[in-house]
């Protein structure tokens, strides 16, 4: 998430801190008793906080970090829970990880298992252990999950020393998602100067089909650049929806008491990117927490993904990227802002726009791909300009064209640059994913 100054109460972590206290008093090392229902329960909901990084801590010497803020409107938000669903928080963060679970009616969580050693929450083994344990004791009929720390979309991670860090420094680069600094580690850097470590977006898929849970109704990225549609289709078997959004979020993040009152527990996904959306608009949560930043939504359902494959394939040689061609990119709504300064990381086109720009308007290729692309994107919601990098300022968004979606599309430029790419040379990076092959992009000659 992008770092921005927030002036919310440090009572917030006061209450948290206060609610939690009572369950870290006499903690051990084996598992507690969890309020378990007696049978099968509806949802279980986990929020997964990967926060050893630079959001425990918080940039204004008397307020809590954004970890605490997060935990303490998840409290607040259980009083609205209802016995057939359940709700747990695993928390890693400078202290030994922990998990809750939130009960209703916004009682103190309960602490129902803690790690007797720091443990790497951004491994996969990490993930599928804690969704392995959850299953066992929260079984449900479906389950949601909550991927909350840093990210940037499907680029793959630049660390993956889960145990310990033990290589040369190198610059600072970008990353997949999530960031655990370790011991010794400050911000979101390493003891040895690099990044922490993270965890690539085709790993976490694996973490959760080989888990007990086996599937989840969504996954939710309370994280930035996650929402691409590399990132979905590598989670097509994981999950049946991916809500997210594709641009560097503000810091303050989702508003969890209104999420878990009419978001993560609904039967529509979308409604989680519906009350994300209205708390980032909402005038006077606007001035105390989310400025004018703006935010950029949306959610997809995976299963039609494949389809949307298969008429990209099929219009990919009408394109000008044919010949291995570098498109003219010009004017395309894009989510990140491409940069030294930002790492060279890709500029994130918007689906629908870069598909217009790419094909013969009018086409019946174009009119396919959009089709099938506005089946698949069954929710997107955007503020007019959004925060795109200190050098460009806000973007534009045409709300008329925008999917909320991004892509990646090949250019000459990222092999130019691929010397400062952290990733070296990104087309090569987007051959290996899964959205290359799947949508016959070798055809083009990229």
């Amino acid at each position: 998430m992008k770092m921005k100054q927030l002036r919310r109460s440090v009572w917030n972590c006061l209450y948290v801190m206060g609610c939690l206290l009572p369950a870290l008093i006499g903690c051990h090392d084996t598992d507690t008793d969890i309020d378990a229902a007696s049978t099968q329960g509806r949802r279980t909901v986990l929020v997964y906080m990967a926060a050893e990084n630079s959001m425990q801590e918080s940039y204004m010497p008397d307020e809590p970090g954004q970890q605490h803020k997060d935990s303490a409107e998840l409290v607040r938000g259980s009083r609205y829970l209802s016995e057939q669903d359940r709700l747990l928080m695993f928390i890693d963060d400078k202290s030994a990880p922990r998990l809750y679970q939130l009960t209703p009616g916004g009682k103190a969580p309960r602490l129902v298992r803690m790690w007797t050693e720091d443990v790497c929450s951004t491994s996969p083994e990490v993930l599928r252990d804690v969704l392995d344990w959850v299953a066992e004791h929260c079984p449900s009929q479906e389950y949601g999950l909550v991927m909350w720390s840093h990210g940037s979309g499907w680029v793959p991670s630049t660390n993956k020393d889960y145990a310990s860090s033990r290589l040369t420094p190198t610059a600072d680069v970008p990353l997949a998602w999530g960031v655990d600094v370790g011991a010794g580690g400050k911000g979101d850097k390493a003891a040895d100067g690099r990044w922490g470590a993270q965890m690539d977006v085709a790993d976490m898929a694996q973490a959760i089909v080989s888990s007990k849970m086996g599937h989840m109704k969504y996954v939710f990225f309370d994280a930035c650049l996650m929402q691409s549609v590399e990132t979905c289709y590598a989670l097509r078997e994981a999950t049946d929806y991916v809500v997210a959004s594709p641009i560097s979020t503000p810091m303050a993040g989702a508003c969890y008491e209104g999420a878990v009152r009419k978001g993560l527990f609904s039967a529509d996904p979308s409604d989680i990117a519906r009350t994300y959306f209205a708390a980032a608009t909402d005038p006077e949560r606007q001035a105390k927490e989310y400025d004018d930043y703006g935010l950029v939504i949306s959610v997809v359902r995976t299963d039609l993904l494949p389809a949307l494959a298969e008429a990209v394939k099929v219009a990919l040689p009408l394109t000008t990227l044919c010949g291995r061609n570098s498109p003219d990119m010009t004017g395309v709504q894009s989510y990140a802002h491409y940069a030294y300064k930002y790492d060279y990381r890709p500029h994130n086109y918007d689906v629908a726009c870069a598909l217009r720009q790419l094909l013969p308007a009018e086409s019946e290729a174009l009119r396919v791909c959009l089709e099938a692309l506005n089946k698949a994107v069954v929710c997107r919601l955007a503020t007019d300009k959004f925060w795109i990098g200190s050098w460009e300022g806000y973007q534009q968004v045409d709300a008329e064209a925008f999917c909320g979606v991004a892509m990646f599309v090949p250019q000459k430029v990222y092999t130019t640059n691929a010397k400062y790419c952290p990733h070296g040379d990104l087309n090569e990076v987007f051959g290996r994913t899964a959205w290359y092959e799947a949508a016959g992009w070798a055809q083009t000659g990229w």
